[in-house]
């Protein structure tokens, strides 16, 4: 994938997550700058999604630990896992929420 469509892919990912998480979980705070997505819990708690141009990557990053996500088909999976990210953050949030959150 050129660099070109990398960002655009990118910026739709981050988008769509922030809309989910918007209309799943209204008790927690979603904030958006360039390329850097915060979900804060009132806790202080926060997942922080990035997205790194250079290695063509997306990067969850939370004090439950740290995820790089890559392209594979239509999905963007954990490098290590092969979960994907809306997996791994309806996760999260699930189990910050004490409620099932499916994004």
């Amino acid at each position: 994938m050129t660099e070109t469509e990398f960002i655009e892919l990118a910026e739709s990912t981050l988008q769509r997550i922030q809309a989910a998480v918007e209309a799943a979980a209204d008790e927690v705070d979603v904030d958006r700058q360039g390329n850097v997505l915060t979900i804060e819990f009132d806790d202080g708690f926060q997942i922080v999604i990035n997205k790194q141009t250079p290695t063509q990557q997306l990067w969850l990053a939370s004090l439950k630990g740290g995820h790089h996500y890559e392209r594979s088909g239509d999905q963007w999976v954990d490098t290590c896992s092969r979960r994907t990210i809306l997996q791994d953050l309806s996760a999260l949030l699930t189990q910050k929420l004490g409620r099932k959150v499916e994004l």
